[in-house]
């Protein structure tokens, strides 16, 4: 894949400076792996608690389902912070991650992620309007975000240990 010729001049210049300044480097990683910490860890244990919930009541499945629209409000955030600086990282290196079967394979697990979140919260608001098989939907869409969470970590580590 080629860059727009726009943009070439700019990814070159923020390379040369991603490459220059290891605290910059250092800080952008950071900052994605802060993001991937804090958003996938309160999906990983909003899913949990959707799966868990799927043999239980309602009252508790309305509580379930209060505390993943909480959830919402610091995953959307922190996922914002992942795709950003996963941005910056591949414009550090355009030639090797666009060579790279492994970051597209990464990129559709996050754009997978991007539309499962919409069908979760879909499957939240089928659920809270009371329409049959809200919760069933919910179930799966939490079961599939938890996967893949786990597959986009498990491909970013791969990634790093071949670059």
């Amino acid at each position: 894949m080629q860059l727009p010729a726009a943009l070439a001049p700019l990814v070159a210049s923020w390379a040369s400076f991603y490459d220059a300044h290891r605290a910059v480097s250092v800080t952008v990683r950071y900052l994605h792996l802060v993001g991937l910490v804090t958003g996938g860890g309160t999906a990983l244990v909003a899913d949990r608690q959707v799966l868990r919930a799927l043999r239980a009541g309602s009252d508790e499945r309305v509580a379930v389902v209060a505390g993943l629209r909480a959830a919402h409000r610091v995953v959307v955030p922190a996922l914002a912070v992942v795709v950003a600086t996963g941005a910056l990282m591949t414009a550090s290196d355009t030639e090797t991650f666009f060579a790279s079967r492994l970051y597209w394979a990464k990129l559709g697990l996050v754009a997978l992620l991007l539309v499962n979140g919409l069908g979760l919260v879909a499957a939240e608001r089928a659920f809270e309007r009371g329409r049959a098989g809200g919760w069933r939907s919910l179930g799966f869409a939490s079961a599939t975000s938890l996967v893949l969470w786990l597959a986009i970590l498990l491909a970013g580590v791969w990634l790093t240990a071949a670059a």
